[in-house]
């Protein structure tokens, strides 16, 4: 189909907090307390609600990107939902405000995309607000060609959240904050809804504590700033949302941060984010995963490798997990009818499993590697839940 090719623009995994949070606090509540001061209580962030759509791109010369493919100029929707609102978006007027107001060399420039998240899913209220079909920006990334080191300098004192790519030098990635914000409006875009201004995160998190526990929103995004690694964006997720070991680690750091002698805004806001996710009885969608998630946990007892200790037993969470990863990587490619009318389906089985394995090494901190077990059983649900999809499509046909 049109959107084979595969592109080397695509955004960087956005780390979840509670992961994030855990192992910082691990990491500094010894001899370092100062550093979880700085982190929750004084270093300023920019929040902004978390949609669960799928990531789609535009670049200055109008190429629409999905998260790893580029998507063909004559296709009018994806996932079912209009790009109407991504086709009209003018990505060279945004490049045209970020060059005036950082005073960029435009020669200095290759290209420039802005990333947002597509609603083409009808969860949360979304329907409801009529955001369907709605591209919420919340970042971009400058190709350079030349010098990014003197690019990001202009960007930073403009008042930009950016980095240098670790994977790429000449891609300056841009992250949601007030200036990004402003110069989205003025080139007419549309942005995620503000959780919080030049808060600390321990305001963002006593802010948006009840609307969480609720299942309101997927969840809130974070661009922070450190003088240790400088800018970075996190994503919290609510009890809703399938993250078991990230949960867990969560929760084992609020244990450290109540037992030590730390501020008491601090303790507070680690309390919060456990009762986000312990206090759920007003999340209906949570309490049902809980349930789930409980009976996983009492069918699942430690067995050795039965001999090769090369091959990693499979746990249940760990098949949940993966089940879990082709729902949400599906929602990164354009839908199973599509490739089926277009004849790609093998290929959209392999993007799928390539994605499957990224999910698992990002969400299960745990895991050391995809071994040829796991590889085996991503690969084997991959293709059943391929040929369920397309037996149900088949049978509406008719």
């Amino acid at each position: 189909m049109g959107d084979k090719s595969k592109h080397s623009f695509r955004w960087d995994h956005t780390e979840n907090a509670l992961t994030f949070w855990s192992t910082f606090v691990t990491r500094n509540i010894g001899n370092q307390k100062d550093r979880l001061y700085e982190l929750f209580l004084q270093n300023p962030c920019y929040a902004t609600e978390k949609y669960d759509g799928t990531n789609i791109a535009k670049d200055d010369g109008g190429q629409i990107y999905s998260r790893s493919l580029l998507i063909d100029e004559g296709e009018k929707d994806f996932n079912k939902i209009n790009l109407k609102k991504v086709k009209e978006a003018d990505v060279a007027e945004f490049r045209n405000q970020l060059t005036e107001v950082a005073v960029l060399d435009p020669d200095d420039l290759n290209k420039c995309l802005v990333y947002g998240e597509f609603i083409c899913n009808g969860y949360y209220d979304y329907p409801k607000r009529s955001i369907l079909g709605d591209w919420k920006v919340f970042g971009a990334t400058v190709e350079v060609k030349r010098k990014p080191e003197e690019t990001l300098e202009k960007l930073l004192i403009a008042g930009f959240a950016a980095v240098i790519k670790s994977s790429n030098k000449q891609h300056i990635l841009l992250f949601t904050n007030e200036k990004f914000v402003e110069i989205a409006k003025q080139a007419n875009m549309d942005v995620p809804e503000n959780k919080g201004c030049n808060v600390t995160i321990a305001e963002v998190i006593a802010r948006n504590k009840d609307g969480m526990k609720k299942g309101l929103l997927e969840g809130i995004v974070m661009t922070i700033h450190d003088k240790e690694f400088g800018h970075k964006i996190l994503k919290w997720k609510g009890a809703q949302e399938f993250q078991p070991i990230a949960s867990e680690k969560a929760q084992e750091a609020n244990e450290m941060i109540q037992s030590e002698d730390v501020h008491d805004n601090l303790k507070t806001a680690f309390k919060q984010v456990c009762e986000v996710i312990t206090d759920i009885s007003e999340n209906k969608t949570a309490m049902r995963l809980a349930k789930k998630a409980k009976k996983i946990q009492e069918k699942d007892k430690p067995k050795p490798n039965q001999g090769n200790p090369g091959k990693k037993y499979l746990t249940n969470l760990d098949k949940e997990m993966i089940q879990d990863g082709i729902i949400q990587s599906q929602k990164k490619f354009d839908s199973v009818e599509k490739y089926k009318i277009k004849g790609d389906i093998e290929e959209y089985k392999g993007n799928l499993i390539n994605e499957v394995k990224k999910h698992m090494a990002e969400e299960n901190s745990n895991l050391k590697e995809i071994d040829e077990n796991i590889l085996s059983f991503i690969k084997h649900k991959v293709n059943a839940v391929i040929k369920a999809q397309l037996a149900t499509d088949d049978k509406t046909d008719k």
